[in-house]
């Protein structure tokens, strides 16, 4: 039988009602509460046992402390001597428990309690959670651009299809726990005028919710990328996944060991941070140095498709393609929702004389709903013109039926005319492709049956 278990609880820290509560069950199924940090909350059990628990407030004191002040060890003595022991404290939580059926309250003074919570509060809660607020709606309005104008770049990537789910609902978390609190701040001083305490808003199942979400949504991220991805995504993945973890437990481990060394508030800050930086920069370092020379030395592929391009110089000239020594690239970018093909095939000039290339790009729409938006970006690149008039775009329609496409535009140069260059529309397809010659009718219908079917 385990003696300890770590938990998340999904607990506000200012909810001292929510806390109280939720450590009183705990004690009913025999878990006592031993020490709470970034990495959970850890309990050591006990005998099951009804005990009433009281969580108050210290502004002055931080999660580096290596113990308790002398304003805390009074405050603690204070405490005992009303029959409170000390448990444990989360930087300006502190946590005390009582077996007595009917205690004398260590807050009794509930003006002073709640200016006592609220500086607590602006230090701990209300700062950072501000900041992160903006962050999370910083995010959040660039998403909404890039469904605007950069569609394909956005739902081409499961890093942004995560991101699409995790800042909004973030961003709607801090504004939930900022204005529970706030408004539980504007009644409590009401309460308080008249002598009275009133319980702590609890959002526990709010951000039960959310968290549930967002780590199913990187569940899902993980999956895909594991399973369906390029073997350089799965290895980045699984590397930025221990990265984090790592990151934490050391950051967090090193706080605690200079906190058990008793070490200052002040130089255990600075070397926990220190060691933060140094190690993020480090592992992320290493990890994009080691990512890079295994792609250069052919170990990983940052491909899912096949290993050539579905449409190649041979299948458009067959036998009266020029001998020469042809490079190839092929790459992708894939989520489920739309996947983004870029192939190049060409060779120097032999002789002075330039040889056929080829140069496309496919965007593949998994999810119909989206054709529209990525149809739309496509057309409106070519259709940006350029205050430059040597640089302005022209997007003219042809004919679609040589090409086996719904819909089809010959692009081009305001100041030297229409060029082979085109793009292509198909049931689920994008198609952009570029010419360095003229494409006869019979090439065209190869491109339809290569790159409009695949």
């Amino acid at each position: 039988m385990r003696k300890t278990k770590r938990r998340m609880e999904t607990l506000s820290f200012y909810d001292r009602t929510g806390v109280e509560r939720h450590l009183e069950q705990m004690a009913e199924k025999g878990w006592m509460i031993d020490r709470i940090s970034n990495l959970g909350w850890v309990y050591r059990r006990i005998e099951p046992q009804k005990l009433q628990f009281s969580v108050t407030y210290y502004p002055k004191a931080s999660d580096f402390d290596p113990g308790p002040s002398e304003d805390q060890q009074v405050y603690h003595a204070f405490s005992a001597h009303a029959g409170w022991k000390y448990v444990c404290s989360w930087a300006q939580m502190q946590i005390f428990c009582t077996n007595q059926p009917d205690p004398v309250p260590i807050e009794t003074d509930p003006e002073l309690e709640l200016q006592t919570i609220h500086a607590a509060m602006v230090k701990g809660f209300l700062v950072p959670y501000g900041i992160l607020l903006v962050i999370a709606l910083v995010w959040s309005a660039m998403l909404v651009h890039d469904v605007l104008y950069d569609p394909i770049g956005l739902f081409s990537s499961t890093t942004n299809l995560f991101l699409m789910v995790v800042w909004p609902l973030l961003a709607l978390l801090f504004i939930v726990e900022i204005v529970a609190y706030l408004r539980w701040r504007s009644r409590a001083k009401k309460a308080a005028a008249c002598g009275e305490f009133i319980d702590t808003p609890n959002t526990r199942r709010f951000q039960r919710i959310v968290y549930c979400v967002c780590m199913l949504a990187f569940a899902v991220e993980m999956l895909y990328n594991v399973t369906a991805g390029s073997s350089m995504l799965r290895v980045t993945s699984i590397a930025m996944v221990l990265y984090v973890f790592v990151l934490m437990v050391v950051v967090q481990g090193v706080k605690q060991l200079l906190k058990r060394k008793k070490v200052s508030r002040k130089v255990n800050r600075a070397v926990t941070l220190t060691v933060d930086v140094v190690l993020a920069f480090g592992m992320m370092a290493a990890i994009v140095f080691g990512t890079l020379r295994a792609t250069q030395n052919g170990w990983l592929d940052r491909n899912t498709s096949a290993d050539e391009p579905p449409l190649m110089l041979e299948d458009l000239w067959g036998d009266a393609l020029p001998d020469a020594d042809y490079i190839v690239s092929w790459m992708d970018d894939v989520s489920p929702l739309v996947g983004v093909y870029n192939a190049c095939q060409w060779a120097s000039p032999i002789n002075g004389v330039e040889i056929p290339s080829l140069d496309y790009m496919i965007v593949e729409v998994k999810l119909p709903a989206l054709y529209g938006l990525c149809r739309a970006q496509r057309l409106a690149a070519q259709n940006d013109d350029s205050e430059v008039e040597a640089l302005q775009h022209t997007c003219t329609p042809c004919d679609a039926a040589p090409w086996g496409a719904k819909e089809a535009w010959q692009l081009g140069w305001h100041d030297t005319g229409q060029s082979d260059r085109y793009l292509l529309c198909y049931a689920d397809r994008i198609v952009e492709i570029y010419f360095n010659w003229t494409p006869t009718d019979a090439q065209k219908a190869i491109v339809g049956e290569k790159l409009g079917n695949l």
